[in-house]
C-alpha cells in the first residue's frame, strides 16, 4: 500500500509539472504566448491581446505622438498632444528675478507652482494682478523644465482679469477635414472654431493680422461658449496669432 501511495504521489507531481509547463508556453489555450518587446504597451479585449504600441522608437513616432486604442478592435490611431498645456491658480506672491517675474500660485489641487513671466509672455487681458487673484498661464508642452520644487513653468500666454464670459483655448490649428463650415481643428482633436464677421484677429503685439492663412498657426482662441461635443465647436470672438519664433 505504501508503494502504491508513493507511485500515485510521484505521478501527480509529474502531471502538475506538465500542466504548468503547458500553461507557461501555450497560455492554456493551445496558442503561442505573445512575448512583448522592450517598451511594449498592450491593450487587451476579453483577455486577448490584440496589438501593441511601442514607445521610444524614433523611426515610428514623431514628437508629441502617442497611441490610443480605437473601438477596442486592436486598431490604433495617432493622437497628438496639444502644443500648450495650461495651469490655473491663486496668486500667493510676486517677485522679480533677474529679467523675469516669478509668480507663485496655489493650483486647483492645493499645490504650489511658479509661473515665470518674461518679455515674451503674451498678456491677454490685464497686465497687472494682485495676491489673491486667479490667473491662468499656458506653457509650451515640449519645452525643457528644470527639476525643482515647486515646479516652474515658462509662461507663453497669461490670462489675468479675464471677463467671466470668456473661454480660452491655445493650440496649433489646421483645417478640419470633411466640413463645409470652415472649421479649424486643434492638433489634439478636442476643439474646433469657426470665424464670422465679428471675429477680431490680431497678432500678439495687438496689431491687426493682415494675412489670410490660419493653417498650422499657433492661435489663442477666445470665445463665449462651445458645443458639448467632441470636438467642442465654438465661434471665435477674438483670435491672437502667436509666431513660432516666440515660444
Amino acid at each position: 500500500m505504501k508503494k502504491i501511495g508513493v507511485i500515485l504521489l510521484v505521478t501527480g507531481l509529474l502531471l502538475g509539472s506538465i500542466a504548468g509547463i503547458a500553461l507557461a508556453f501555450g497560455g492554456g489555450n493551445g496558442e503561442e504566448e505573445y512575448i512583448p518587446e522592450d517598451n511594449g504597451v498592450f491593450y487587451e479585449d476579453d483577455g486577448i491581446i490584440e496589438d501593441e504600441a511601442v514607445f521610444g522608437d524614433e523611426s515610428n513616432l514623431e514628437d508629441n505622438d502617442v497611441f490610443i486604442e480605437e473601438d477596442y478592435l486592436g486598431e490604433y490611431e495617432m493622437a497628438v498632444v496639444p502644443d500648450y498645456f495650461s495651469i490655473t491658480g491663486i496668486v500667493e506672491s510676486v517677485e522679480e528675478v533677474d529679467d523675469t517675474i516669478h509668480v507663485t500660485i496655489e493650483d486647483v489641487y492645493g499645490n504650489p507652482a511658479v509661473l515665470v513671466l518674461s518679455d515674451d509672455t503674451v498678456y491677454l487681458f490685464d497686465t497687472e494682478f494682485e495676491i489673491g487673484d486667479t490667473i491662468t498661464g499656458w506653457y509650451v508642452t515640449d519645452a525643457p523644465m528644470i527639476l525643482i520644487w515647486p515646479a516652474q513653468y515658462n509662461i507663453a500666454v497669461l490670462a489675468a482679469g479675464a471677463p467671466e464670459d470668456s473661454n480660452i483655448t491655445v493650440d496649433r490649428f489646421y483645417t478640419m477635414e470633411d466640413n463645409d463650415d470652415g472649421l479649424m481643428l486643434s492638433v489634439d482633436g478636442m476643439f474646433a472654431f469657426r470665424t464670422d464677421n465679428n471675429t477680431k484677429i490680431t497678432l500678439a503685439n495687438g496689431d491687426d493680422y493682415t494675412g489670410d492663412i490660419l493653417e498650422g498657426k499657433r492661435i489663442v482662441v477666445i470665445y463665449d461658449f462651445s458645443t458639448r461635443s467632441i470636438p467642442e465647436i465654438a465661434t471665435a470672438r477674438w483670435l491672437i496669432i502667436l509666431e513660432d519664433e516666440m515660444f
